[in-house]
């Protein structure tokens, strides 16, 4: 499973842009809601086609094995 980064940069006039890197669907948003939050109101929003796909879910199983 890939690690989700965000990615956070200033322009010029003061704008903040955030981006994700590594997730999908609306885990994107859900992973930038604090940040948000914290720098004020969402004056645009542009959503990429990881958004539109399914989060990959990923289940571990332990086993055990018997020694002979």
């Amino acid at each position: 499973m890939a690690m989700k980064k965000m990615r956070i940069r200033v322009t010029n006039d003061g704008r903040t842009e955030i981006t994700v890197e590594g997730g999908e669907g609306g885990d994107c948003l859900e992973f930038t809601k604090a940040m948000e939050q914290a720098l004020g109101q969402v004056e645009q929003r542009e959503l990429t086609e990881d958004y539109e796909k399914e989060p990959v879910q990923v289940f571990e199983q332990e086993t055990e094995r018997g020694g002979l």
